[in-house]
């Protein structure tokens, strides 16, 4: 058996309570031992398990910490020896903040679940994770805390497995703001710095800070302020990041008395983030004179518009938004699924990619051979953090819990002439 989940995203919680209890993790581990020990029953068998970790796993963006150090000590920043001291910091307020789930996935899973062996864990790092891999103090960890046996050399940014048909990548390769590198993708290509990280931090991560800070803010009463910073610090959640705009338009509709508190901030973050030296240097490199609706262009215009709400009516700014958000709406991960055929062994069957939150399975095409016919599937792990959907009627978002996982077997755990799959996404409506 071979299983993926991806997406955990676990964090500090300085910038949010956005982790996954430990009693989601159990209920996993239940529910796996349940599925391997019923093929068993049916006389099939489970020699292996394999769980793979595929990618932003440890959030280690989205955190006020960065806040505490200066620019050039962030990840976008120069100071290398700095930025390595500041990454294990926050690395380690992670763990200390789900303690209880990383001594369980770290520990003797087979007895405490009665699975039929102990499963094997691979991680593939994603975007968010980054740095995990780039420091070898961070990689020990990651091994540490995994449950992995340690290793000399970086995390492979791939996953393959012959015998249960499948090719598996984080995907943020194919987002051009989450991935700098070339298409050689070795390992100096996922070293660079994308923008997708200062994004979530000096934007994204920033805002609620700076806006609980305003004076103002500070002289709510308590509940109304503590609601208004745990409204705030969801907007991660929203996806995509051209719909943040309307999060901010919802939360101003909100708080109408906070409008003016909240605008002056959103200009202060995005001046602070126009002035980054990394920034700056990004937009020379993409920004080009010759490509209509280039990656500077949309995220120039977004910053835009989030710089002028306060100036027109939300009426007014609804078109504009629907327009932005268009030209993110192209799935390029979907795109990208079919061309890794044309460089992987032919008896994979299944790409799998995480990154995007969304748990899709998408038939991609059927080969006839002299063997038979095959089938080509591209699956999404999604995530198990909370998801904010826009409503299609009106200015508001709904919310709920997500887990998702896939399972592959191999032929003879399902007694099949052909590797196999299944998903399984839950949806928990508790907020």
């Amino acid at each position: 058996m071979l299983i993926f989940l991806s997406d955990l995203h676990f964090v500090d919680g300085s910038a949010g309570e956005h982790n996954v209890p430990v009693d989601a993790f159990k209920i996993f581990f239940e529910d796996i031992a349940g599925t391997a020990n019923w093929l068993i029953k049916k006389g099939k068998k489970v020699e292996e398990i394999k769980i793979v970790f595929l990618g932003d796993v440890f959030d280690l963006l989205r955190t006020e910490k960065w806040f505490a150090f200066p620019v050039d000590e962030r990840p976008w920043g120069d100071s290398e020896a700095k930025i390595e001291a500041n990454a294990n910091t926050i690395f380690d307020a992670i763990i200390r903040k789900n303690q209880d789930t990383f001594d369980l996935l770290k520990g003797e899973l087979k007895n405490e679940f009665g699975l039929p062996v102990e499963p094997d864990r691979i991680y593939v790092p994603g975007n968010h994770d980054r740095m995990c891999n780039k420091y070898k103090s961070l990689r020990d960890k990651v091994c540490q805390w995994l449950g992995i046996p340690s290793r000399a050399t970086p995390f492979d940014h791939y996953f393959l497995d012959i015998d249960h048909g499948v090719f598996a990548r984080h995907g943020h390769e194919y987002d051009k703001f989450n991935y700098e590198g070339g298409t050689s993708y070795g390992y100096e290509d996922y070293m660079r710095v994308p923008i997708g990280d200062p994004i979530t931090t000096e934007l994204v991560a920033k805002l609620p800070w700076k806006i609980m800070r305003k004076a103002g803010i500070k002289r709510l009463p308590k509940a109304q302020r503590d609601a208004l910073e745990r409204n705030l610090k969801e907007i991660e959640n929203v996806r995509p990041f051209s719909a943040t705009l309307e999060w901010l338009l919802y939360q101003v509709k909100k708080n109408l008395s906070l409008k003016e508190i909240i605008e002056d901030a959103v200009d202060e973050i995005i001046e602070d983030f126009n002035k980054l030296k990394f920034v700056k240097k990004w937009y020379e490199h993409h920004d080009k004179w010759y490509v209509f609706w280039d990656e500077a262009d949309k995220i120039q215009s977004t910053l835009f518009l989030l710089e002028r709400f306060k100036v027109f009516p939300s009426e007014e700014l609804m078109p504009l938004l629907e327009k932005v958000k268009n030209h993110f709406a192209k799935d390029d991960l979907l795109d990208a699924a079919p061309r890794e055929y044309s460089h992987l062994d032919s008896r994979i069957r299944y790409v799998v990619y995480g990154h995007t939150h969304v748990p899709v399975q998408v038939p991609l095409e059927i080969i006839e051979g002299t063997a038979g016919s095959r089938c080509h599937v591209y699956l999404n792990t999604g995530t198990w953090r909370t998801r904010y959907h826009k409503c299609k009627e009106g200015l508001g978002f709904i919310g709920w819990k997500n887990l998702t996982y896939l399972i592959f077997y191999r032929r003879e755990e399902r007694r099949l002439d052909f590797p196999t799959f299944e998903t399984w996404t839950g949806t928990l409506k508790t907020v």
